[in-house]
């Protein structure tokens, strides 16, 4: 590792991480105290869930849910995109049930 502009125990990477996940923490309280006050209010809440894909060492987001098909052959990926069931949204032919339920989850590229 080069530590000429990171010295220290932590690589520039660990300190993203952390970054983010110290943002995170800030937010969090908040809204679990507004969430108890719609409780303790009567209000029902939404239910909300979040599936975060970490793949570390998987296949690239070029060959997955950002294809870049008229970009030169060293920068997009092997594999054809095909259209989704959202205007606008082409995802990779190895993933052809996520193209076909694509308006039920957020694409943020």
């Amino acid at each position: 590792m080069n530590t000429l502009f990171c010295p220290g125990p932590l690589s520039r990477r660990d300190f993203l991480r952390l970054g983010a996940f110290a943002l995170g923490g800030v937010g969090i309280g908040n809204l679990l105290g507004l969430r108890a006050a719609a409780k303790a209010a009567g209000r029902s809440t939404p239910d909300t869930a979040v599936i975060f894909l970490w793949l570390p060492g998987g296949p690239s987001h070029l060959e997955t849910y950002d294809p870049k098909p008229d970009a030169p052959a060293e920068y997009r990926g092997e594999f054809r995109p095909i259209k989704s069931n959202v205007p606008g949204i082409e995802i990779c032919e190895l993933l052809p049930l996520h193209a076909q339920i694509a308006d039920k989850f957020a694409l943020i590229r």
